[in-house]
C-alpha cells in the first residue's frame, strides 16, 4: 500500500466531479419532474416524458459512481485514515453514499408503494447535500494539511553546509 498516493489523481477527480454533478442534476431533474410536472393524459395524470431518461441516465451516473467509489475505497481511505483528517467528513460522506446506495437499490426493488414517496423523497434531499458535503470535506482536509508541511531544512545555512555549498 505504500506506492498509492493519499491524494486523487486530477483527472481522476475531475472524472469523479462531473459524474457526482451529472448523478446530482439528473436526480433532482428526476424528483422534480416527479413532483411538479405531471401532464394531463387520455386517462389521467401521466408522468413527464422526460421522466424515464432522466432516471436512466441517474442510474447510469450511479453505475459509475460505484465504480469512482471502489477506487476510493482501495486507494484514498487507507492512505488516509490513520491521519484523521477530516475524517468526521469523511465517515459522514461515507453514511451518505451508503443511505444512497441502500435507498436507491430499495426504490427500485423492495418497499411498497406506501414507503415510496417517504424514501425517495429522503433520496433526493441526501442526494442534493452530497455535492455540498464532498466541498466541505476537501475543504476541511485541505485545511488540516496546510500547515503540516515539512522542509527538510529549518535553517539554509545547515542546509548549504550539509550541500558542501558553504565558502
Amino acid at each position: 500500500m505504500s506506492n498509492i498516493s493519499r491524494k486523487i489523481a486530477k483527472k481522476y477527480r475531475y472524472i469523479f466531479y462531473f459524474n457526482l454533478a451529472v448523478s446530482a442534476l439528473s436526480g433532482a431533474t428526476f424528483w422534480l419532474l416527479r413532483e411538479f410536472a405531471m401532464v394531463e393524459g387520455n386517462f389521467g395524470p401521466e408522468s413527464h416524458f422526460l421522466q424515464y431518461p432522466t432516471l436512466q441516465l441517474h442510474g447510469f451516473a450511479a453505475f459509475v459512481m460505484l465504480m469512482a467509489l471502489g477506487a476510493i475505497f482501495t486507494s484514498h481511505i487507507p492512505k488516509t485514515w490513520y491521519k484523521g483528517q477530516a475524517k468526521k467528513s469523511g465517515l459522514t460522506m461515507l453514511c451518505f453514499i451508503v443511505f444512497s446506495l441502500l435507498s436507491a437499490y430499495s426504490l427500485y426493488y423492495l418497499v411498497t408503494e406506501d414507503w415510496h414517496v417517504l424514501l425517495g423523497n429522503a433520496h433526493a434531499i441526501v442526494g442534493i447535500c452530497l455535492p455540498a458535503l464532498l466541498y466541505f470535506h476537501i475543504r476541511t482536509g485541505r485545511k488540516s494539511t496546510r500547515g503540516k508541511k515539512r522542509q527538510p531544512f529549518k535553517n539554509n545555512d545547515k542546509a548549504r553546509s550539509s550541500a558542501g555549498k558553504v565558502s
